[in-house]
């Protein structure tokens, strides 16, 4: 997907005070430093927060969500356990 047609993506499903990004499995991946195949596990199977977009269920991970998962997980880090 092209980074205007992502834009508009965004664009369409956010609301109207605050777009909310949402992030490619690529962008996952890239955050967390895992590779793509591992994001897409992770969105599949919910170890991930997961917003699904039309009819063939394209995988998107909200921005905020990703930001709260990460946030727990250096939370769960510094108390010893996981998340």
């Amino acid at each position: 997907m092209t980074a205007e047609r992502e834009d508009a993506v965004n664009e369409a499903t956010s609301g109207a005070a605050r777009p909310e990004r949402l992030l490619t499995p690529e962008q996952v991946a890239e955050r967390l430093g895992i590779t793509k195949i591992t994001a897409k596990a992770w969105l599949r199977t919910g170890k991930l927060p997961v917003t699904k977009l039309g009819e063939r269920g394209l995988l998107r991970c909200r921005e905020s969500d990703l930001d709260a998962y990460i946030r727990a997980l250096a939370e769960g880090q510094r108390k010893g356990a996981k998340p």
